[in-house]
């Protein structure tokens, strides 16, 4: 009798282990599943299928920066080089010392606040205030200043820091798309390292794609990007970081 009782005790007691484990396992999941990943959160490598669908954050986490470019245009009529510094501050200023590369002499100075910018140019003789899209036609650097602050910085435009991605395994990528103002919209593709590789902004006039490489390991913002514009895919942008500080803040003199 008591063996029966030991044997049904048993039973008992290993039947609920196994519930109480496959509950724990569960949980375990549920609470991975709705977890965002993030560069310092990464899922593993076997767990990334075709398909899976996952929260990402990407986090800018230095409020300022100072970064040294040498920008190169492209364009039928012709290549333009310049040497350009950059001092910003998380999401809300980016000022820029802009010199022609050839000659080595400063062309001017702009700073972009939101949508506003303004240049100011000794050699050209020029003040100009106006819109930071008119700015690139400006100062003759053809970058999207509007986005210049995030695109340098490997950040997302215009959008929150997490987002929601889904793995393409024939690109090795994580991809997002969503859409911003003045009927743009944005596809952005992480590597597996979940730093930004590439980035589409289109909207029905035109169409640029930008190729990020070289990731600066302490930061996680890249060292090159490239633009090409699809309407003229003869006219590209080259980017190259040669030094990135985070010390901040910066000076942004500007004055008329």
């Amino acid at each position: 009798m008591r063996g029966q009782i030991a044997k049904k005790l048993n039973r008992l007691y290993t039947h609920s282990l196994v519930k109480l484990t496959l509950l724990l396992g569960a949980l375990f999941l549920l609470a991975n599943c709705g977890r965002p990943i993030s560069p310092e959160n990464p899922l593993k490598r076997e767990k990334i299928n075709d398909g899976v669908s996952r929260k990402i954050i990407v986090e800018d986490k230095f409020e300022w920066a100072q970064i040294f470019t040498r920008i190169e245009a492209n364009t039928p009529d012709g290549e333009q080089k310049f040497r350009v510094q950059i001092r910003s501050k998380q999401d809300s200023i980016l000022w820029a010392a802009i010199s022609d590369d050839m000659i080595g002499l400063r062309v001017g100075k702009a700073i972009v606040i939101g949508d506003s910018a303004a240049f100011t140019s000794t050699l050209l003789g020029l003040d100009w205030t106006g819109s930071a899209h008119d700015l690139a036609g400006m100062t003759g650097v053809e970058v999207p200043f509007p986005y210049l602050n995030k695109l340098l910085r490997g950040q997302l435009i215009s959008a929150e820091p997490a987002m929601r991605y889904r793995f393409d395994t024939k690109h090795d990528t994580w991809v997002t798309q969503y859409a911003i103002s003045g009927n743009r919209n944005v596809t952005v593709a992480l590597d597996r390292e979940l730093h930004v590789k590439h980035m589409t902004i289109s909207d029905p006039k035109e169409i640029v794609d930008i190729e990020y490489s070289n990731v600066d390991e302490r930061t996680g913002y890249p060292m090159l990007l490239e633009l090409t514009l699809k309407s003229r895919p003869e006219y590209t942008v080259k980017i190259e970081v040669s030094e990135i500080r985070t010390e901040g803040p910066y000076n942004t003199p500007f004055s008329f």
